[in-house]
């Protein structure tokens, strides 16, 4: 474990296995196995190893790309993880990249997301606009968004070889959602877009609803009025 110079915040590297009772640092690095008993606030957050976090973490950037499993609150500006997260609490960022998994026993916000791996979260996700690409399966038990967009991965090879996962959602409220591959009992927006292998059980939308020949819809309600 190093610390950086006392004139500025101190950083912390771990390389093997170490306990840091938290703190404020500028950068941290987790090459090895770490665990933070305290709360940890930090500048910048890199996770290469193992890391456990036992209270609040808030950074202004982190990067996960080995396991990071946070017992309490994150708080990040902006988050990529390309790793494993796992937040038995709350997850805040500003901007927010996946392409690896996510777990969240909480709610999730973010004001942008990108969403390119797995994501459980247990709460509500929310966000000003989120974009999911469906390399994994997501789930989550609500959604509010402003601007909600589901697509399929892209991938150079056959339509033969491609692989998708699915996004299961109870009830998603949004501005405008474009939705492929989703199962959810509602779906309530102004602007909704329905394209193939959509399972919805109720449609409630005000300016304008479309829907995929494939797409599997129970009910349809434009402006409470069922059609």
């Amino acid at each position: 474990m190093q610390s950086g110079s006392k004139l500025d915040k101190p950083h912390l590297t771990v390389m093997g296995e170490s306990t840091s009772a938290g703190g404020e640092f500028g950068r941290v690095r987790i090459l090895g196995q770490a665990v933070v008993q305290g709360r940890l606030v930090c500048e910048r957050l890199r996770v290469m190893g193992e890391m456990e976090a036992n209270g609040d973490v808030s950074a202004d950037e982190a990067s996960i790309m080995g396991q990071m499993t946070c017992r309490a609150n994150l708080l990040v500006s902006r988050l990529d993880v390309k790793g494993m997260l796992v937040c038995d609490g709350h997850l805040s960022a500003g901007e927010l990249k996946t392409a690896g998994e996510v777990k969240v026993r909480g709610n999730c916000e973010a004001d942008r997301a990108l969403i390119r791996g797995a994501m459980t979260v247990d709460g509500l996700f929310s966000a000003d606009e989120a974009r999911i690409r469906l390399h994994g399966d997501c789930r989550a038990r609500e959604m509010g968004m402003g601007r909600l967009a589901v697509e399929l991965p892209r991938y150079p090879w056959g339509a033969e070889m491609r692989r998708h996962g699915t996004l299961e959602v109870d009830v998603i409220e949004a501005d405008e959602v474009h939705l492929v591959h989703t199962k959810a009992r509602v779906v309530r927006a102004k602007v909704v877009r329905l394209g193939p292998g959509c399972a919805i059980e109720c449609v409630e939308y005000t300016d304008a609803y479309e829907a995929h020949p494939s797409a599997r819809v129970g009910r349809v309600m434009a402006a409470g009025v069922a059609e």
